[in-house]
C-alpha cells in the first residue's frame, strides 16, 4: 500500500520551453517591427493634428470662461504655437512634423466664435492634415480641404 504522501512532479516551465517561447516571440517581433515603423510618421501626424485641435478648443474655452478674446499665435518656421502662457513645439513633441502653413492666427471671442475661418496645415513630408477653425468656433481635422 502506498503512503498517503507522495512526491508530486514539479510544476512550471523547463528552461528549454522558456527559451523556445522567447525565440518564437523574437521572430514575431522581428517580422512585425518594420511594419510598425512604416506607420509611425502617419501616427505622429494624426497625433499632432489632434494636439493642435485640442489646444485650439482649450483656447476657445478660455476665451468663453474669461470673457476675453484669446489669440493662438502660430510660428510655422519654428513649428511652434502659443496661447496665453501655454506654448507647444510640434517638432519636439512629434519629430518629423512641421507646420506647413497657417492662413491666419485664430482669435476666439468671448462668445466662442472665431474672427475668421482658419486652416492650419501640418505635414510629415509625405502627407498632410489640416486643422480647420470655422467662424462659429468649431474645430475639426480634415485630410483634404477644410471646405
Amino acid at each position: 500500500m502506498k503512503p498517503e504522501w507522495h512526491y508530486r512532479k514539479a510544476s512550471g516551465f523547463s528552461l528549454v520551453e522558456l527559451v523556445l517561447v522567447i525565440a518564437a516571440a523574437a521572430v514575431l517581433l522581428g517580422i512585425a517591427a518594420p511594419s510598425f515603423f512604416s506607420w509611425l510618421p502617419a501616427i505622429r501626424l494624426s497625433a499632432a493634428a489632434h494636439q493642435v485641435a485640442t489646444d485650439l478648443q482649450v483656447a476657445r474655452m478660455r476665451a468663453i470662461s474669461r470673457n476675453a478674446s484669446t489669440t493662438v499665435a502660430f510660428n510655422p518656421s519654428g513649428g511652434t504655437y502659443s496661447y496665453g502662457a501655454d506654448s507647444r513645439s510640434l517638432p519636439t513633441l512629434y519629430p518629423g512634423i512641421t507646420i506647413a502653413s497657417v492662413s491666419s492666427d485664430p482669435i476666439f471671442s468671448p462668445r466662442g466664435t472665431a474672427n475668421e475661418g482658419v486652416t492650419i496645415t501640418l505635414s510629415n513630408g509625405s502627407a498632410q492634415k489640416r486643422v480647420c477653425v470655422k467662424t462659429v468656433g468649431r474645430v475639426n481635422i480634415a485630410d483634404a480641404s477644410c471646405g
